[in-house]
């Protein structure tokens, strides 16, 4: 617990708990601690033992998303080749402190339904993966319809580029959307497209957003205005059992688009600027997330839904499809484990979730006196 307590200025600083219930709170805390809690796991399981695949390598319930192309767990910021076990330790935390009922861990007909997804889909990885049911049935807006709508309704993207707007027509901003452009072969695009607007927005890990509104040449066009999303890749340092595959991270971020959730995402690139690395796609106008906590069926649902796509991924991940045996044999005898040490882990980010907000109340009761 005492890794977590070291961040403690950093995760005050970042979780604004003052407009957070105390479990919305504690689940962003987990979603904040994930690189701490990765770098414990080798105290609990022997890494060097376990099967390494292309992992999702942050799979939590916020990162599941659905858009007018489906639903998936998505933001790829740190895949990359790993054990696979992490992976399913880091979803059934998430399930764990997502719950509606507070006591215990994961009742174990949830973790049944993925046990049932992986395998399934590990077995059988050109099975689409399941599709989440509670998300389904959610209608866009009519501001949702079009990037046009979007831009005009000022939602989300629209609002962060023009909260932090940059100026459209300077030589470097122009430079890294060409390059941009260019990764994808698409640098014509621009002979039909002007740029409008763009902000450079601040990110969750603390990188930056481009964000690009392109507007058709043509007043009179039909087509619709696109607007993208160019940020700066999260590094992760490589370690001997978590590495990237690719020297350029954008890539390795699309590669792991397509293992995990092929087709999700639209107009994917990559490029190298100022001796940066950036990635970019085009921002769905439509993309719903799940934000309530969970009861019992809802969990099973989510258990798996995303048992089948970690399944499916770590299958396609694997460098060597002669290995997918040996993971297979792994998951079969060890995933008790991997659940009793998820289980652990998620009791010390509850225990260091609790030191930290009594800690802040007594230095608030401490400025009272």
């Amino acid at each position: 617990m005492e890794e977590y307590l070291r961040q403690t200025q950093i995760f005050q600083k970042r979780l604004g708990m003052a407009t957070l219930s105390n479990k919305e709170a504690r689940y962003l805390f987990f979603r904040m601690a994930g690189p701490i809690m990765q770098g414990k796991l080798h105290r609990f399981v022997d890494l060097s033992k376990v099967p390494t695949t292309f992992i999702h390598g942050n799979p939590h319930i916020d990162n599941y998303v659905r858009t007018f192309r489906g639903s998936a767990m998505m933001d790829f910021d740190r895949s990359r080749m790993g054990p696979y076990c992490w992976d399913i330790i880091r979803f059934l935390s998430s399930l764990s402190l997502r719950r509606e009922n507070e006591g215990g861990f994961l009742d174990r007909r949830v973790v049944e339904y993925f046990i049932d997804a992986y395998y399934t889909h590990f077995l059988n990885p050109e099975i689409p993966h399941k599709q989440l049911k509670m998300l389904k049935e959610v209608k866009p807006d009519d501001w949702q319809m079009s990037t046009r709508n979007y831009l005009l309704a000022n939602k989300k993207w629209a609002k962060k580029m023009r909260a932090f707007r940059i100026n459209a027509k300077s030589e470097s901003t122009i430079q890294l959307l060409m390059k941009f452009l260019e990764s994808r072969g698409e640098q014509s695009l621009m002979n039909e497209y002007y740029i409008d607007e763009v902000g450079l927005t601040p990110g969750s890990l603390g990188k930056k957003h481009f964000i690009y509104s392109l507007l058709p040449k043509n007043p009179d066009s039909h087509k619709d205005a696109i607007l993208l999303d160019i940020k700066e890749v999260y590094e992760e340092k490589n370690n001997r059992f978590f590495y990237s595959p690719f020297e350029h991270h954008g890539l390795r971020m699309i590669e792991a688009s397509k293992i995990f959730a092929d087709g999700m995402e639209e107009r994917l690139g990559y490029c190298t600027f100022q001796d940066k690395q950036y990635w970019g796609r085009q921002i769905p106008t439509f993309a719903v997330k799940v934000k309530k906590f969970l009861n019992k069926n809802e969990l099973c649902d989510f258990a798996y839904s995303v048992g089948s796509e970690l399944g499916k991924g770590h299958r396609k991940g694997l460098k060597d499809p002669k290995q997918a045996d040996l993971l297979l044999k792994d998951f079969e005898m060890n995933f008790d484990r991997y659940f009793k040490i998820s289980k652990l882990l998620t009791f010390e980010i509850s225990l260091a979730f609790e030191a930290m907000r009594r800690k802040m109340q007594l230095y608030q009761d401490y400025k009272g006196w």
